[in-house]
């Protein structure tokens, strides 16, 4: 029997009341907090009721994880995949999207179907959700991430969305790890970079990042500074910008590697043996471990991601998430981001909250764009935190700078201040008005006085 955490049981629970109005449901939860043992709990209820179930993965690499987390859980399966075995008479099967909607036609019944990393994926994910649909099937997309990395929402495919706690709520219950969040010194100029379709023109940004000797340099140097001995990865821009970080890191004396998706499983399977047993200390990439990723159900070792740098400006939150999922599973230690290209600045911080929404976010100036959330660089450690006065990290004080004040000439008007009529510049009187109404919110005695108080400090006069 699989057993579930709290959390995970009150999901599990929230899936099923949306199952009962809807048939397409988009289950969200954070990465690591184990929708894959959620999903395999569901199946082993689904399929002890006589159903058919396919579990469908993007990537090939996630068929191997999967089978090997089904296996662990007890669950029998089948693949529709290339080069694997296929049968006919399964209740259960793995399925890779891409082989599946070249196999239409000979595809077997089921009537539920479950599509992991479900935001990710475009025309095949669509034949083969629109297939089982006809038919009548249950639909449920895993995602920690609800949105395309367009920004584009899942609202094609899924009627209903349900939540699982948060990143904060995980951390602070010891589901999911702790950090600490660090900037680079060195600030890539991407001003020149064209965007296409809502993230960095690739090649643009491959080719730039392949010349920030400086950067590549500071990740070293900070690997060695904060993270040293750690389990490590590097996201890069391209693949050939992973190989030259991996070679700058051996030319340091710290042992590392390149890994990438056109390795095949057997060339990657003992660099991730001796990564989980510290021969390695680093892994660079660009896009392989970005979905996905687990390194202890890969490896049968009980070991995780300590940390990582990031060397790859992005667009994409739902990328960005993703890659900061991989080091946030649980340890008694926290982890720690290197951010070298200021994503942090785009996206916020790991744990801020976010609102999800099949709409997805705008990548331009509409209601639903996605909301900038401000993080402060510490100059004294290079701590990455909300805005504050000190860094609570090392307990430098910011430098509070004064405010220059801007003489306005303009139109003066008659305004009622309690018993007194005042004049005040015409452009002010609305500024005025809300001082006031803020002042009123906030319980401060005398609002009106406090607003003209602060209006006068504005304009200069005592």
């Amino acid at each position: 029997m699989i057993s579930l955490f709290p959390d995970q049981e009150r999901l599990v629970n929230k899936v099923r009341d949306a199952m009962k109005e809807s048939k397409s449901v988009l289950m969200v939860s954070p990465t690591g907090s184990g929708k894959t043992r959620m999903a395999a709990y569901m199946i082993d209820a689904a399929r002890n009721k006589n159903n058919k179930i396919i579990f469908t993965v993007p990537r090939k690499d996630l068929l191997e994880q999967t089978s090997l987390d089904f296996n662990k859980h007890g669950i029998t399966h089948s693949y529709i995949a290339a080069e694997r075995e296929y049968n006919p008479h399964s209740n259960v099967y793995i399925g890779m999207i891409d082989t599946m909607a070249r196999r239409l036609d000979r595809l077997p019944k089921a009537n539920f179907i479950i599509h992991d990393e479900a935001h990710f994926g475009e025309g095949s994910r669509d034949k083969v959700i629109k297939h089982y649909e006809s038919s009548g099937a249950w639909n449920l997309g895993l995602s920690a991430t609800p949105t395309k990395l367009s920004g584009k929402g899942l609202i094609c495919w899924y009627n209903r969305m349900v939540e699982g706690e948060s990143i904060r709520w995980l951390i602070d219950n010891k589901r999911l790890s702790a950090y600490t969040y660090y900037m680079g010194k060195t600030k890539p100029d991407l001003s020149h970079i064209d965007t296409v379709a809502g993230e960095y023109n690739r090649g643009q940004l491959s080719d730039y990042m392949e010349h920030q000797g400086a950067i590549v340099g500071d990740c070293v140097s900070d690997y060695r500074k904060r993270c040293m001995g750690r389990l490590h990865i590097v996201r890069c821009a391209s693949i050939k910008h992973s190989q030259m970080v991996a070679e700058s890191f051996r030319s340091a004396g710290i042992p590392a590697r390149h890994v990438d998706g056109e390795m095949s499983n057997a060339e990657r399977k003992p660099v991730f043996m001796a990564f989980a047993r510290r021969e390695l200390l680093v892994l660079t990439f660009s896009d392989l471990l970005n979905f996905g990723f687990d390194l202890s159900q890969i490896t049968g070792i009980d070991v995780c991601i300590e940390s990582s740098s990031d060397l790859k400006p992005s667009k994409s939150l739902a990328g960005q998430m993703q890659f900061w999922g991989r080091s946030l599973r649980y340890k008694d230690y926290g982890a720690i981001f290197n951010d070298h290209v200021n994503n942090c600045m785009t996206h916020g911080l790991p744990c801020d909250e976010r609102e999800w929404s099949l709409d997805g976010v705008d990548k331009g100036t509409g209601s639903n764009k996605e909301k900038l959330i401000p993080v402060r660089q510490c100059t004294e450690c290079d701590f990455c935190s909300k805005p504050s006065l000190v860094c609570p990290n090392c307990g430098f004080v910011y430098p509070v700078k004064p405010r220059k004040i801007t003489h306005v000439d303009g139109e003066l008007v008659e305004v009622k201040i309690g018993d007194k009529i005042v004049k005040i510049n015409k452009d002010r009187k609305k500024q005025l008005h809300t001082l006031i109404n803020l002042a009123r919110k906030k319980g401060i005695p005398n609002a009106e006085h406090f607003a003209m108080t602060i209006i006068n400090k504005q304009s200069g006069r005592a």
